[in-house]
């Protein structure tokens, strides 16, 4: 993530301390890093949780096109050893990274804070989402896409979801929801506010 993307989620991170963040979408681990080398300060007995196929579809096209994943795949060794180093670093964080289909591998789970990066397909999203729907906070990366617009969207209506500008959104009440503010409308990211 560009470092001009992420004064928003030290906002998040700064009012919720979180002790366990997950990420669906890990690919080799820099987003990872950047939200541990953040939460660590706040809280060093931070958690991570990482899902992702890494590997596991390299050369899979097809997967690839369906889930609109431009980056490819990532890589399981990378992403370790990037959190590996942090927890040499930082004794008491944990971390935690889990590979396959999210389909298969992704279990209902509470978190205090959750980037849904994975697949874009609508069903994928979808499924991720319920599976941590109970979670503080949930960003949802590339909006502008079909899929996750079409969830996300569906979502809003069905649990008529207020939406607050980012200045009030910590003030708002809950459950609500608000978009991180960046100044390109390539990265557009809902942010779903449960406590």
């Amino acid at each position: 993530m560009k470092p001009t993307m992420l004064p928003p989620f030290h906002q998040i991170f700064d009012y919720y301390k979180p002790s366990i963040i997950c990420e669906i979408g890990t690919h080799d681990g820099k987003s990872a890093i950047q939200f541990v080398d953040y939460c660590v300060k706040l809280n060093p007995k931070l958690s991570y949780v990482g899902y992702d196929v890494f590997d596991a579809v390299k050369d899979n096209e097809q997967f690839h096109e369906k889930e609109i994943n431009g980056k490819g795949a990532g890589k399981y060794r990378t992403a370790k050893n990037n959190l590996t180093h942090r927890q040499s670093k930082h004794k008491k964080f944990k971390f935690k990274l889990i590979k396959g289909l999210t389909q298969e591998t992704l279990t209902q789970a509470v978190y205090d804070f959750v980037y849904i990066d994975g697949g874009h397909s609508y069903e994928t999203v979808k499924h991720d989402y319920y599976k941590v729907s109970g979670s503080k906070v949930i960003v949802f990366d590339d909006y502008q896409t079909e899929g996750v617009k079409q969830f996300v969207d569906e979502l809003v209506k069905k649990d008529k979801l207020i939406e607050y500008a980012w200045d009030e959104v910590f003030d708002a009440p809950k459950p609500c929801i608000s978009f991180i503010p960046h100044s390109s409308t390539k990265h557009i990211q809902p942010v779903v506010f449960n406590e």
